[in-house]
C-alpha cells in the first residue's frame, strides 16, 4: 500500500476517480498531479456557470448575498428560482459549504456538502447541479449519495435518525425537477458496507490500470498525461454534446475549490 493512502481522507471524489479510472485515482491521489482544467467554448461556459452559481448560493444561504456579477441575466434567473425554491426560515438552520470528517471504525471518511438544512429532528442535504439536464434517478445510488448520506449519519453530529435525513440534487434549469432521495437505517448498514469493501479494494491494489472507457479518457484532466492530447484540443464539433459527461466535467471544475 502507498504511503499516501494511509493519509488520505476518502471523498465522494477520491471513490469517483477510483470508479472511473484507477489510473486517475493514482494520479490524483497518490503521484499528487493537479492542474486545472483548460477547455473551450461550451464547456468553459458550463464550467463558470456552475462555480458561480455555487458561490452565489453559498453567499445567499449565509445571508450575504451581495450584488450580483453584472450582464449575468442568466444567473439572476437561477437566483431567484433557487430562492423560490428554498426561502430562508428562522425555523432551521441553514449550513452553506459544510464539511464533516470521521475517522469512526477504521474510515477516514470525508464530505463538503453544498448545503445542509437543519430542523427540529430532521436534516436534509442539497447539492447543486447545474448541467443541461435535470438531476437522474441513477444519483441516487452514486458515491456522492452513498457517502454524503452515510457520514452525515455515521458522525452523530446533528443527533438526527437515519429516516430523517435525505438528499436532494437541484438544478436551476429544471427547478421543478428535485430529486429526492431517502434514507433508512438498511441503507445505512448497505452504504457502510459498499463504503468499507471499496476502500479495501484501494488499500489492497498494487496495481492502477487505465479505464479502457474513452468517455471516461475525454474530459479527463489527464488526458495530456495518457494520449498526450489537451482538453482545449478535443474538437466540440465532433462532439455529441449531450453525452459529455457533466458530472465528471463539474468535479474537475469545482476542484480548486472543493475536493469533496
Amino acid at each position: 500500500m502507498p504511503s499516501e493512502l494511509s493519509k488520505l481522507w476518502f471523498s465522494q471524489a477520491s471513490l469517483s476517480a477510483w470508479q472511473s479510472c484507477p489510473l486517475k485515482f493514482k494520479y490524483r491521489y497518490i503521484d499528487g498531479l493537479y492542474w486545472p482544467l483548460t477547455a473551450g467554448g461550451k464547456v468553459s461556459e458550463h464550467i463558470e456557470l456552475g462555480r458561480t452559481f455555487h458561490l452565489l448560493a453559498q453567499r445567499y444561504f449565509s445571508g450575504g448575498m451581495g450584488a450580483l456579477p453584472p450582464g449575468e441575466p442568466l444567473l439572476a434567473t437561477w437566483l431567484t428560482r433557487l430562492q423560490e425554491f428554498l426561502p430562508l426560515s428562522a425555523n432551521e438552520d441553514f449550513l452553506p459549504e459544510y464539511e464533516l470528517r470521521s475517522a469512526q471504525e477504521g474510515l477516514r471518511l470525508l464530505a463538503k456538502y453544498d448545503l445542509l438544512v437543519v430542523g427540529p429532528g430532521k436534516v436534509t442535504i442539497y447539492d447543486w447541479k447545474t448541467d443541461e439536464r435535470p438531476p437522474e434517478s441513477a444519483f441516487a445510488v452514486s458515491p456522492q449519495t452513498r457517502l454524503y448520506l452515510y457520514l452525515l449519519t455515521l458522525t452523530g453530529y446533528f443527533a438526527v435518525e437515519a429516516e430523517n435525513v435525505q438528499m436532494v440534487y437541484w438544478n436551476p434549469r429544471f427547478p421543478r425537477e428535485p430529486l429526492i432521495v431517502n434514507y433508512s437505517v438498511q441503507q445505512q448498514e448497505q452504504d457502510g458496507a459498499w463504503i468499507r469493501r471499496l476502500i479495501n479494494q484501494i488499500m489492497s491494489t498494487a496495481a492502477f490500470p487505465a479505464t479502457n472507457t474513452e468517455k471516461n479518457c475525454r474530459f479527463c484532466e489527464y488526458r495530456p498525461v495518457c494520449h498526450g492530447q489537451g482538453l482545449e484540443e478535443v474538437q466540440e464539433d465532433l462532439l455529441d454534446i449531450d453525452e459529455v459527461d457533466w458530472e465528471q466535467i463539474q468535479e474537475i471544475a469545482l476542484q480548486g475549490v472543493n475536493l469533496a
